[in-house]
Order: structure tokens, then sequence, then C-alpha cells
């Protein structure tokens, strides 16, 4: 997958989400391709961050990322009070939604450490998806692409 469509398949599940909250929180300002700070903020409502695990399926596990080349990125950098972190399930995507404080404090007491991403050069906290559901405010499946067409 290019940079290109992977940011192009991002921006789409950030707009996904945001819609999601547009309800309680109004509309939302969404970021487009790599922006550190936070991904969607609302005017009544709080930063999020939103992260696509893709390989959550297969591990059991979500991929919380906190260093990259020895620098804070991830779950320490951002400045957004609420982490959505969104994996596959079967043809489904599951979003669960965390108030960063929690998932941090998750991250410090559990997890295994690894590394990965480009160069190999990120650090992460690989946290059992159980463990993710029982600290999540919200698991909500998103909508597909032809619900949101016909909304």
């Amino acid at each position: 997958m290019s940079t290109n469509s992977k940011y192009t398949t991002a921006d789409f599940l950030q707009c996904v989400i945001a819609r999601h909250y547009e309800a309680r929180f109004g509309h939302a300002f969404v970021t487009v391709g790599n922006f550190p700070d936070y991904d969607i903020s609302f005017p009544n409502g709080p930063k999020m961050e939103i992260k696509i695990d893709r390989a959550a399926e297969t591990t059991g596990n979500a991929c919380i990322e906190y260093s990259y080349r020895n620098k804070p990125s991830g779950i320490l950098a951002t400045c957004a009070s609420v982490w959505v972190h969104v994996v596959r399930s079967g043809e489904k995507l599951i979003a669960y939604e965390m108030d960063i404080k929690r998932l941090l404090r998750l991250c410090l007491e559990s997890g295994k450490c690894s590394t990965g991403g480009d160069g190999n050069l990120s650090l992460f906290k690989l946290i059992p998806l159980e463990k993710v559901k029982e600290i999540s405010s919200q698991v909500f499946v998103l909508s597909s692409e032809e619900e949101l067409w016909t909304q």
C-alpha cells in the first residue's frame, strides 16, 4: 500500500469517526495527512487521536506507538484527550474509544514492548485487545461506505 493510499484511507476513516460523534459534539474539524497533535477536534468536545491497527485482528493485540527515532510519538506526543483505536474484526471495523490517561496507564502497567514501523525505528506497547476493551468508554462498529453515501 502506498503512503498516499494509506493516508487516504486514514483520512476517510477519520471522517467516518467524526460523523459518529457530531450529534454529541457538533461539527468536527478533521485533519488531513500527517498532523502530529491530533486527528479530530470539536468546538464543543474533545480532541481525538485516531489509530488504525491493521495487525490487531491477527495478533490479538493493540499496537500503541510511544517513540519514533528516540523521540516521543503516538500516545506520548498527542495533544488529544481521547484515543480511538480501530481494528478489523472479520468484515467489520470496530472502534475502541478510550481516555488517553487510562490508555497511558494501561501501557505503563502492562503489555509487551516491541519495535517496528518504518526502518524498525518505532517503539510500541502491545496490549491485548481484551484489556483495551475493558478500559474503553465506548466500542462501536464503523458504518460501511454504502451506509455513509445513503445517509
